[in-house]
């Protein structure tokens, strides 16, 4: 910025303003508010400016990252956008099943998570690899499951407990 006549070094280069929020950008410098982050958690996201904040995260290459690393991603983001697990990307603070939403699921609603729940009970409402998660009515109970029983991997799972036969 110190070297440019505008005070305004933009992507490595001399510009007359900074950018935009919303405008595409590699470098927090580049952005009027100094903040560049992903528009929302997808590998297919733009960099853009941020409104206000960003939040870092890992994001992990077995998820179709590029790379394992830290990336920034814009706070406040509208109900719809692509969240992955954490709330604190959203305006409403509530990311459910990979989206952010205007509420927590209730009890027999689908959910991939615990967070996505009211109750912070998600599980599989049957033992079976074919069953869905539900935020539970009660409890739940742990078992592990193999990948050589039709799971997708061998893993601990969260089961509802009371559920009818």
């Amino acid at each position: 910025d110190a070297i440019c006549a505008s005070s305004a070094c933009v992507e490595g280069a001399c510009a007359e303003a900074k950018r935009s929020i919303g405008e595409s950008c590699t470098f927090d410098n580049s952005c009027s508010t100094n903040k560049c982050g992903y528009n929302s958690y997808s590998t297919d996201a733009s960099a853009v400016c941020c409104e206000r904040d960003y939040y870092s995260m890992f994001t992990f290459s077995t998820d179709g990252w590029p790379t394992t690393d830290i990336r920034k991603f814009c706070q406040d983001r509208p109900i719809g956008t692509l969240c992955g697990v954490t709330d604190a990307i959203c305006a409403s603070s509530l990311c459910v099943e990979g989206a952010c939403a205007e509420s927590k699921q209730s009890i027999g609603e689908s959910c991939i998570l615990d967070n996505d729940c009211s109750n912070n009970k998600c599980g599989f409402d049957a033992f079976s690899s074919d069953a869905s998660g539900v935020c539970c009515e009660g409890g739940y109970y742990s078992m592990f499951t193999f990948s050589t029983d039709g799971w997708p991997t061998s893993s601990f799972r969260h089961f509802c407990q009371d559920r009818p036969i």
